[in-house]
Parts: structure tokens; C-alpha cells; sequence
């Protein structure tokens, strides 16, 4: 019925436009319309008649003169379509670890091989674009170069660089093949929105099964890149698990194969992301090459997507940090303590015994702050940070304020 009356089917509708074709303005459309709706209520107001009838002739009258004047600004559906030997194709595959899985005794890589040479036709009518995704994505020349390695699929992302390129390349259609076991969240709105900008189909093809059954995955670790050698380092496991829950796991952390750190803990509910943090030390400068590992749980699917591998730089140098205190108290004794026992650290501290007498402890040289706190930027930025505590604001003079502004804002 509705291809009927408006020629083309609902599903043309929806993937066009409908534009007008007209040379006239259409703000001229809306003045007519204004003013044919006057004419036809004119006879209304004149005779003073406000029952129902009337004001459905004129509603009859002024839709009927809309559509008129609608016809006269010749409205037309503009649709894209894919243009042969000029629009491109682009073909993304998924190449993540989980594309390694077996189900029904065949790999997921296979699967998406064999789908790829059914399709090999498209080259016959579009220029066709093969790409590969996991954390990012990568053009390929040919589907061999499929590896199934890549630590995490972040289908949102190639879909953001793939509507990117399609600012400068007639991109008109794209094809994926994933498991969607999609690391980062899913597609946020900004992609989509460019998406729908640049009007581009896109064609998905399941791979695989909808749900692993048991399974362990490091979704993501994190730790700092650059540490002070002998330091204590706390990285920042993210994880998550299906048909484990409330098990007991174990994350090891080795350098180059030798044993860091092991922590163990409790898994939560399928498919809930948790963060587990394990603390280590450093160890000696260099770089480390720390690989995070979660051991394999029985029966589990896909052990390989269970670590994830991190560099890390071990800087050899030791910050001085000035501590200025403005009487005894605890927590003057407690600080000291606490840095003194990091061999990563140095702490220089002065101590305000009574109004005019300073106690300094762990300076350079004698003479280092025999003057009170730094009163010019070379003797300040000796220091990497400096603690305040417990001095009023007077007691540094406006020389010293503006030294120490100088110094935050230098970071």
C-alpha cells in the first residue's frame, strides 16, 4: 500500500532523502501556503460561522493547496548508491586473538579467509580496500597477512578511521567481519554521527559464537611509563571473566621470564570489568620489559588473550624533595621516616624550632638553607617538589611567594 501511493517502498525512504528540485525558494512555498490558508479562513471570519464544519472544509481546502504547490516544487528522493569502478569498498576484518578461537572444530581466521574469497567478486564491480583491525586499523594487501595476534579489537575505532579516510576517498560501502568481543565499549556517538554524515552502509558479518562460555581475558594494564629505579610500581590490571565466578585467579608479572610480582584474587560476575592493582618494585634502571599474565583457569577457551606486555622506563635519578615545617609535630617524624626508607628519594627538611632557629636535616653542604627557605631560583631549583607544612603565609616574603609560584607553575 504504501509503495502505492508514494511509489517507492518504506525501505528506499529510509535510506534516502526527500529534496526538492524546484528552482522556487521554498521560503516562497511557505508565503504561498500563508496566504492560500487567509483566502480559504476569509469566509469563515466574514460569516461568523465557528462550528466544526467549516473548519474541516478549510483544513481540506488547505492541505489540498499544499500538496499543489508541494508538486510544483518537485520533490524527489535522492538515495546513494554505490557506482561501479568508482566507489570503494572497504573490507575489515577482524585480527584479534579471539579470531584464533575454534568453534565446531573450525578457527574463526579460516572462517573469515573463506568469507573473504566468496566476496572476491566485489573486485569485479568496486574497487575493494582490505583492511585489518585490532587496537587500530591497518590496510593489507592481501587476507594472508591475517594473524589472529592482535591483543584487542576496538571495532568503534576502525570504524572512526575508515569514515576519516572516506572524507578524501569515495568510500561507499563497508564490509565487516568480526566475533564483536569489542575491547573498548562499543561505538560512541560522534563516530556514529559521522557515519550517518557520510552516508555509509555498513555491512556486518558474525564470525564465530555470541558467547564464550569460559574464558579469562586481560582487557587492559596500566602502569607508568617512566618510574625512578628501586621505586615501587603499581600497575593497574583490567580484566574480565565468564563462567569463573567467585574463583580464585592469579596474575604473575615477570621481566624478560623472571618472576616480579604474583598477586592472587576473586572473580566477580560474568562480563564485569575489575581492576586489580599489583605493586612491585622497579628494580634497577633500564628498561623493563614487564609482561602481566593471568594463569589459565580449567577448561578455559581462549587462554590467549590472558596478558598483555608493557615497557617501562627505570630512570636512575634521585629527586630531592625540600620539606619545611613550622613546629614539632608527629607528622614531621612520620614523613622523614616513610621517604628515608625510599631508597629513590632524597628528603631535605628544615624545622622551625622557635621563632628565630631553624633546624636543618640531610642538606648538601653547611651552608645549604643557613638562611632560612630559598630566596633566589638557583637554590630553589635544586629541588623537585617542596612540602609546606604548618607555616603561615607571612612567613615567606614576597620574593620567596613569587619563587615558589614560579616553581609550581615550571611544574
Amino acid at each position: 500500500m504504501f509503495e502505492l501511493f508514494f511509489k517507492y517502498p518504506i525501505e528506499a525512504f529510509s535510506r534516502g532523502e526527500v529534496v526538492l528540485l524546484g528552482r522556487w525558494p521554498l521560503w516562497l512555498l511557505g508565503v504561498l501556503l500563508l496566504i492560500g490558508a487567509g483566502a480559504f479562513a476569509w469566509p469563515i471570519v466574514r460569516n461568523r460561522r465557528f462550528d466544526a464544519r467549516p473548519f474541516v472544509v478549510w483544513g481540506l481546502q488547505t492541505a489540498t493547496l499544499g500538496m499543489l504547490l508541494l508538486m510544483l516544487w518537485q520533490p524527489a528522493l535522492s538515495v546513494s548508491t554505490l557506482r561501479p569502478q568508482q566507489n570503494i569498498v572497504a573490507v575489515i576484518a577482524d585480527d584479534s586473538r579471539s579470531m584464533s578461537l575454534a568453534d565446531n572444530g573450525v578457527v574463526r581466521r579460516d572462517v573469515v579467509l573463506q568469507t573473504l574469497s566468496k566476496i572476491k567478486d566485489l573486485d569485479k564491480k568496486f574497487q575493494v580496500r582490505l583492511y585489518r583491525s585490532g587496537a587500530g586499523l591497518e590496510r593489507m594487501d592481501s587476507p594472508n597477512q591475517l594473524t589472529a595476534q592482535a591483543p584487542a579489537t576496538r571495532i568503534g575505532e576502525a570504524l572512526k578511521q575508515v569514515t576519516a579516510e572516506a572524507g578524501s576517498l569515495p568510500i561507499g560501502a563497508v564490509v565487516l567481519l568480526s566475533d564483536g568481543a569489542d575491547n573498548s565499549g562499543g561505538i560512541d556517538l560522534t563516530t556514529l554521527s559521522e557515519v550517518r554524515r557520510h552516508r555509509i552502509p555498513i555491512h556486518t558479518v558474525g564470525i564465530g559464537r555470541e558467547k564464550i562460555e569460559r574464558d579469562i581475558e586481560m582487557v587492559d594494564a596500566q602502569l607508568p611509563t617512566r618510574v625512578l629505579a628501586d621505586s615501587r610500581l603499581s600497575a593497574q590490571i583490567t580484566l574480565k571473566s565468564f563462567g569463573y565466578e567467585n574463583r580464585r585467579a592469579r596474575i604473575n608479572i615477570r621481566e624478560n621470564g623472571k618472576a616480579v610480582a604474583t598477586r592472587e584474587f576473586t572473580l566477580k560476575a560474568d562480563g564485569k570489568e575489575q581492576t586489580e592493582a599489583v605493586v612491585f618494585n622497579a628494580g634497577a634502571a633500564g628498561i623493563k620489559n614487564l609482561q602481566m599474565t593471568l594463569e589459565p583457569l580449567d577448561g578455559e577457551e581462549n587462554p590467549n588473550n590472558n596478558s598483555v606486555t608493557r615497557l617501562v622506563s627505570a630512570e636512575s635519578t634521585k629527586p630531592r624533595i625540600l620539606y619545611i615545617e613550622g613546629e614539632p609535630k608527629w607528622e614531621y617524624k612520620f614523613i622523614r621516616r616513610a621517604i628515608e626508607e625510599d631508597q629513590a628519594l632524597q628528603l631535605t627538611s628544615m624545622l622551625r624550632t622557635t621563632q628565630n632557629k631553624t633546624y636543618r636535616q640531610q642538606v648538601e653542604t653547611a651552608s645549604e638553607l643557613e638562611q632560612g627557605f630559598p630566596a633566589t631560583v638557583d637554590e630553589l631549583f635544586k629541588f623537585q617538589a617542596v612540602i609546606i607544612g604548618g607555616v603561615e603565609a607571612n612567613y615567606f616574603t614576597p620574593t620567596q611567594q613569587e619563587l615558589l609560584k614560579q616553581f609550581v607553575d615550571r611544574g
